[in-house]
């Protein structure tokens, strides 16, 4: 088994890319227990979806919906596909919904992993929730209730968030983005892919998606959450860029990884690092000519903030370049 690396919280405190190189360097080690302590601390202070997006903008219409199907890519993850009724709609890359379900006022929160393509077409529009197990979240323990119960059930939802793309002032100058998922924080990415793939031709931007992911229990690469779509897109070329795929547990697990890494596909194991991120910035044309995008945990998610955003960092990168968000 490879070890966990020291809790990207802990890693905020290196300032420079060198101290950040000389402290890996100095303790490549097993903090196995550290980083259960940031998972139970962060437990005891979670907030509930309506407390957490109190600030951020939501629309005042709600949309009902009907769950038209459900797939299980692995045993923690259900893809619901929910059928837009009142006709096709609108919404931006990125965005997640209040989703209401039976008996229960206060809505949860869920990203919408579907391209808005998907709910503003003509006929049977559509958005594509992927949710996790979660029997401690109300609406997750709904939406996880046997198929038979909630199948063609009719739900009310409502459109939220400003981690969007494209962003506030529009892709004017970008000509490379960076998508950094950690865990379910693929979701929003992967609706910001599928948009930057329908605009593939007019936008003319190279696209890198570093995945950060648990080896499946099963040991299929198949059964990562979103994998095989977002190769597609890739083999299909209506992107251009790579995908790096880094996996924590048990990596002799993986029973499929000979051979999957291929061209613009690389499997790594372990967390993803400043060590793998950097380079990717240093290949752009300008400072102004990235833009990043980064969803995962909270400990990973200020992380890689806080290492894109540090001073020594201004002259390669822009600060206002990056956009992020938290999953919980």
């Amino acid at each position: 088994m490879f070890h966990l690396r020291k809790p990207y919280h802990k890693l905020l405190e290196t300032n420079t890319i060198a101290q950040y190189k000389r402290l890996v360097a100095a303790k490549l080690a097993n903090f196995t227990e550290g980083v259960a302590q940031v998972r139970m601390a962060g437990q005891a202070t979670k907030l509930g979806h309506l407390d957490r997006t109190t600030t951020e903008p939501r629309d005042k219409e709600l949309l009902q919906v009907e769950i038209t199907s459900i797939d299980a890519p692995n045993e923690k993850i259900r893809l619901l596909k929910l059928g837009l009724q009142g006709g096709p709609s609108k919404f931006l890359a990125g965005q997640w919904l209040d989703t209401f379900v039976p008996g229960d006022p206060k809505p949860g929160g869920f990203t919408i992993a579907s391209s808005p393509s998907a709910a503003a077409r003509p006929i049977d529009p559509y958005l594509e929730l992927a949710v996790q197990e979660a029997p401690e979240n109300p609406a997750a323990a709904w939406l996880w209730r046997p198929k038979e119960e909630i199948l063609g059930k009719i739900l009310q939802v409502r459109v939220g968030g400003s981690f969007v793309c494209p962003p506030i002032g529009g892709l004017g100058g970008i000509r490379h983005i960076v998508l950094v998922a950690g865990g379910v924080g693929i979701n929003p990415l992967m609706s910001i892919l599928g948009y930057l793939a329908d605009e593939s031709e007019t936008l003319n931007i190279s696209i890198s998606i570093f995945y950060g992911t648990k080896v499946p229990v099963n040991g299929k690469l198949d059964n990562i959450l979103f994998l095989n779509r977002i190769r597609a897109l890739y083999d299909q070329r209506p992107i251009a860029g790579n995908l790096k795929l880094f996996l924590t547990g048990p990596f002799d697990r993986t029973k499929d990884i000979v051979g999957s890494a291929t061209g613009n596909f690389s499997i790594k194991p372990g967390r993803m690092t400043a060590a793998d991120l950097l380079p990717e910035l240093r290949t752009a044309d300008t400072k102004d000519s990235t833009l990043v995008y980064v969803c995962g945990p909270p400990a990973m998610t200020d992380y890689f903030v806080g290492l894109l955003t540090a001073p020594d960092m201004a002259d390669i990168f822009n600060a206002a370049h990056v956009k992020s968000e938290k999953w919980w």
